[in-house]
Order: C-alpha cells, then sequence, then structure tokens
C-alpha cells in the first residue's frame, strides 16, 4: 500500500507548482522594538491558564507517525503566527525544523517547509531540532539542539540565521563568523553520555540578548542562562554564562524563556512530567532574567502526555500588553497505543495575570481527555524538502545521485527533472544529468536546488 502511495505522489508532483501557487499568501511585519520596562510587583506572582481545550496544528500519519514538537513561536504585527518545530527527518537525517505561518484568526496557514536541517559531514550533520527563534538587526536567528555523537547523548546549542522566517538557514555559526560548516555557541562540558546542552530560547533587552537552554546532566535537567552583545553581528563570540537560573528536575523536560512587558518580569514555561499522564507545564518567572521562583503551573484543558512545550512571543521575545498569547506542545494524549515519536502537537490560546501567591500543582485538576487523532494521507503531496539520497558519496567512477522530495507525510519520491547543482570545486568533479564523474581525487560539497528547496551533499572522489 505504502509503494502504491509514494507512485501516486510522483503523479501527483506534477500539479506541485499550481499548489504553490495556489497556497495561501499570509502577510506578517514586525512589531517595533520593545522599549525597557521597569520590573514589575515582586509581591505579585504570574499565572497561565490554558482557555480551552486548544486544537492540534500537527497530526501523525495513520500507520506512518511522525511528530513536530518543541514549537517556537513569533507574532507578528498583524496577528498572524510564525511556527517553528522540530520534525522527523527524511533518509539519513534524524530530525529537521520545520516552518510555517497562521493567519490571525488560526484558520489558514502557508505550507510547511523546512527551515533548518543538517549540513552534511559537519558538526550539526545528524540533527538539527529544539528550535529557539529571535529576530533583530534584520536577521532571524534558530538556536537548535544538535549532537556529533551517536545516541542523542551530550548534546551542544548551534545558531543559524536567514532573512526570511521560512529560510533556508544555511549561515551558520562557524565559531569565529558566519559561513557553511557549523560550531557550537554552547558545548556541554558535564557528566558524559547524559541529554547535554539544547532547546534554546531567546529574549532581547535593549542590546543584551539573553540565551537560555536546558543543561540535563546526572541530577536532572536545569535551565541556565548566558547573555551576549546584540549590538555585535558576531554576538555569538561575546556570550558570557550567567549561571543556572531553573534548579535541576528528573522529571521534566526544557524551557522556554520570554518575557511580559505588562507585568515587568520573565516568564518560563517547562513541561513537568513530561510524557506522562500527570504531565503539566510549571510557570517561572524572574525580574533580572538570571535567578527564577516558581510562581504556578498549567494543567487544566491540557493534554496527557505533553512534552516540550513553547509560549509565544514577539520577534524580540516579549509580550506585548494586549497580545493574544498561545502555549503549544507536543502529546501523546490520554490512549495508551501512541508510542514514542508518535505524537500530535496542541496550540491553547492561554491567558496572563498576576496573583497574590504562587499556586502549586495539585493532582485534582482534571486533564484533556483528547487521544491522539492520526489524519489520513494527503491527496496532494505537500512538500516540505529535498536531499541526495546520501549525505555523502565516495566514487573512484561515475555514479547516479537520486534526488528526493520528501512531503510532510513522511513520503519521498524521486525528481527525474529541473534539478541544478552549484557551488562544487570541478577540478574535482563534473556533474551531466545528475550524474557523478570524477576528475581529480579530492572532496568538494555540492549544493542543489529544486524550485524553493535546497540541500547539499559531499563527495569523494578517490583514485
Amino acid at each position: 500500500m505504502e509503494t502504491l502511495y509514494q507512485a501516486l505522489k510522483m503523479m501527483l508532483v506534477l500539479v506541485f507548482s499550481i499548489g504553490q501557487i495556489l497556497s495561501p499568501k499570509i502577510a506578517g511585519g514586525d512589531f517595533p522594538l520593545s522599549k525597557p520596562v521597569a520590573p514589575g510587583d515582586e509581591s505579585k506572582y504570574i499565572q497561565i491558564s490554558a482557555v480551552d481545550e486548544g486544537f492540534d496544528t500537527w497530526q501523525p500519519v495513520k500507520d506512518h507517525g511522525g511528530y513536530r514538537y518543541g514549537p517556537s513561536m513569533i507574532l507578528n504585527a498583524d496577528g498572524s503566527l510564525d511556527v517553528w518545530s522540530a520534525a522527523n527527518g527524511p533518509g539519513d537525517i534524524t530530525d529537521m525544523v520545520t516552518y510555517k505561518r497562521y493567519s490571525a484568526d488560526l484558520k489558514k496557514r502557508t505550507k510547511e517547509v523546512v527551515a533548518v536541517k543538517p549540513t552534511a559531514e559537519s558538526y550539526d550533520g545528524k540533527w538539527t531540532c529544539d528550535p529557539g527563534v529571535i529576530r533583530f538587526g534584520g536577521w532571524y536567528y534558530i538556536g537548535y539542539t544538535t549532537t556529533v555523537n551517536p545516541g542523542g547523548v551530550d548534546n551542544a546549542v548551534c545558531v543559524a540565521r536567514s532573512k526570511d522566517p521560512q529560510g533556508p538557514f544555511t549561515e551558520k555559526w562557524t565559531g569565529s563568523g558566519w559561513g557553511v560548516l557549523p560550531q557550537p555557541i554552547i558545548e556541554y562540558t558535564g557528566t558524559p553520555n547524559c541529554f547535554g546542552a539544547g532547546t534554546p530560547s531567546f529574549v532581547l533587552m535593549e542590546d543584551t540578548l539573553y540565551i537560555y537552554y536546558a543543561w540535563a546532566d546526572e541530577r536532572g535537567t536545569a535551565t541556565r542562562v548566558s547573555t551576549a552583545d546584540a549590538s555585535d553581528e558576531n554576538w555569538p563570540a561575546t556570550l558570557e554564562y550567567r549561571g543556572e537560573c531553573i534548579p535541576p528536575d528528573t522529571d521534566g523536560d526544557s524551557s522556554d524563556v520570554k518575557y511580559v512587558d505588562e507585568f515587568g518580569r520573565f516568564v518560563a514555561v517547562f513541561a513537568k512530567h513530561a510524557f506522562s499522564s500527570e504531565g503539566c507545564v510549571t510557570v517561572w518567572e524572574s525580574f533580572d532574567g538570571l535567578t527564577f521562583r516558581q510562581s504556578g503551573f498549567v494543567a487544566a484543558n491540557t493534554c496527557q502526555k505533553l512534552h516540550n512545550c513553547g509560549i509565544s512571543a514577539r520577534a524580540d521575545g516579549h509580550i506585548g500588553k494586549g497580545d493574544p498569547v498561545y502555549l503549544s506542545y507536543a502529546y501523546g494524549g490520554a490512549d495508551d497505543t501512541s508510542g514514542w515519536g508518535n505524537w500530535a502537537t496542541r496550540l491553547h490560546r492561554v491567558t496572563l495575570s498576576l496573583a497574590d501567591a504562587p499556586t502549586e500543582e495539585t493532582t485534582n485538576v482534571t486533564h484533556s481527555d483528547v487521544v491522539v487523532s492520526p489524519r489520513k494521507v494527503s491527496a496532494v503531496p505537500e512538500i516540505i524538502t529535498v536531499k541526495a539520497e546520501q549525505q555523502s558519496y565516495t566514487i573512484s567512477k561515475s555514479e547516479q545521485v537520486w534526488v528526493m522530495a520528501f512531503d510532510t507525510d513522511g513520503f519521498c519520491f524521486p525528481i527525474l527533472t529541473g534539478v541544478k547543482y552549484s557551488g562544487y570545486d570541478t577540478s574535482v568533479l563534473k556533474i551531466v544529468g545528475g550524474r557523478l564523474y570524477p576528475v581529480n581525487p579530492g572532496t568538494t560539497r555540492v549544493f542543489l536546488q529544486w524550485h524553493n528547496f535546497w540541500g547539499d551533499f559531499v563527495v569523494h572522489v578517490t583514485e
């Protein structure tokens, strides 16, 4: 049956261009940068409440699975919402970051596309996930989790940038500037074989950029903070570690941090009891961005087995007075059938308020009994990325490269025409009709493009 779907989609790719033309074009537009705000009343505690049970923005495909998790959301001046999420990757890529924009009423969205994916044979060559996005100085910056180790341990934080929210985010911090081959901005130096560092989020306070990230070792998952000079284009080179701002928790995952202008404080959301039926969102707050205290939790109306949550803000990480605010997370639901990596994604409209005392987690709050509802395979493929069948090739004689299109359902099919190749060393390699011809021994990187989709692979030519 899967082969039949793939064959059908190979024919339906002919209508791809028409589908792109008919895709909703949703305007965005930035708010002005937030102005300095005096710290709020420390005798009050911020509370977040989910207005209702929300709705799914992603559902796994029936009998095929899939996921979108760790959403980072930017609210635009017209009320539209930009959403970046970690997604299951194609072929030899484990995870990548996708992007889509919702209209202000959340009833329409643009086509989903891949914004960030691994660079072949590089530090992030295995996966790019857990996005955190901010915009300043004319650039969108995405921080993401990656690792050079197998098994998802000893992770680090990298960052990429683009002028366009949908990318491609191919300019990555190299350790000394912006280029092709990424290097981490935050490396894990703790006990080996733990999760390590990852899941970044950002807040801009005038020229100071606050970078929050998980630090997960044998003690559990803590949140750490560093700051950088946002007026410097090479701001990753100015990072200064400022300390552990939320203590370790052995039963949760990462924080997403924003700044609430109306209440004069930073706010963090953190999934506690992640992946379990008791899962909830804890709320933390800070008046200096360096030391946080717990102020509340969100459980009513949320889905069971939630994890990797995010909260929306403007492009500089601020929540303005009167802004609609959204909470989103991946979840497994109230049933027992959804296994690892088979998650839906939920979005809630939430309200923010102040209380006289912090609220503590309680077991008598009823969660939603929503179950994960798999969806049918799309009738027309919504292509999200393309890539060469392999990230690396070693050749001594001519070899055909198959470029594959991957859709949002997780299916792939070969592209037979229209692929362009560039950037490679012609003294090492010749490419004719998608076939690699060795010229001289050496190594070269090849960039490929099909419509607005992009990718890269590396070719090693041997004797």
